[in-house]
């Protein structure tokens, strides 16, 4: 096990390089990533562990500028890959907590900072997600159309990912060798997600409402994007952009 030292090192050697992407990041030789995070559970950790232990998910060089075919790729790989861990990971009984088993704290729900907590039921978890339905500017608007999707009983809790945003959604170091877009494009490698800090059993729409949050447009190409890579959660999408446009309750 490395000491903390070494890493410390790593990380200073790295930033003098100019290899350092954001400021808690650090590239480092032999194709190696050095994050540093303040969270003391280490729920990217086991995240990361659980993933591993999964057939059909990759793991990482970010690329900005994207051909309408390569953004049909992503999609196809991304929504393979979504697929693929919720095949090997559904459940109905395992409690809504994050990778390393404890409360959930997540920039969506940022009223639950105050009271993290394990959840027991979907309808307890949706309903911390949807609120304010009971004031008078949403009880006969937002009510109805959100409260069916909390009660519901048949949905299923999966591993989810917790944070699929662009920044989080790279290509494999190859690409950037010569020939590498080509091979990617042509197949013969494939997009990987990576920054699993929000990673946790939740429910199957989770991955689908936190990958679209932060869009504020109906015309936004990753909204667009996000309703191929999740096709069964275009309802909770829909009711999701009604809530966060109406209801009048700020995350951010």
């Amino acid at each position: 096990m490395c000491k903390p030292w070494l890493y410390e090192f790593a990380a200073k050697a790295s930033s003098r390089f100019g290899h350092q992407p954001y400021v808690n990041i650090f590239g480092l030789p032999f194709g190696l990533v050095l994050k540093v995070s303040m969270d003391i559970q280490a729920v990217e950790a086991h995240a990361l562990r659980t993933i591993g232990s999964l057939l059909g998910i990759n793991a990482p060089t970010l690329i900005d500028y994207l051909t309408a075919s390569d953004k049909d790729r992503i999609v196809g790989q991304l929504h393979s890959q979504v697929s693929s861990m919720r095949e090997q990971t559904i459940t109905r009984n395992h409690p809504i907590c994050n990778a390393s088993g404890g409360c959930i704290v997540d920039p969506r729900i940022p009223w639950l900072d105050e009271n993290p907590r394990i959840f027991t039921s979907v309808q307890e978890f949706l309903q911390e997600v949807w609120i304010g339905l009971d004031l008078p500017r949403n009880r006969e608007t937002l009510r109805p159309m959100l409260q069916p999707l909390i009660e519901r009983d048949d949905v299923p809790i999966v591993f989810c990912h917790g944070d699929i945003l662009p920044k989080n959604v790279i290509l494999p170091k190859n690409v950037i060798l010569p020939g590498g877009l080509k091979k990617w494009r042509c197949g013969y490698t494939t997009a990987c997600l990576i920054d699993w800090e929000y990673a946790g059993w939740m429910p199957l729409p989770w991955d689908a409402l936190k990958a679209t949050w932060m869009t504020f447009d109906l015309q936004d190409e990753w909204l667009t994007m996000m309703k191929l890579v999740f096709p069964e959660s275009r309802r909770e999408l829909e009711a999701d952009w009604e809530w966060r446009s109406r209801s009048k309750i700020p995350i951010l």
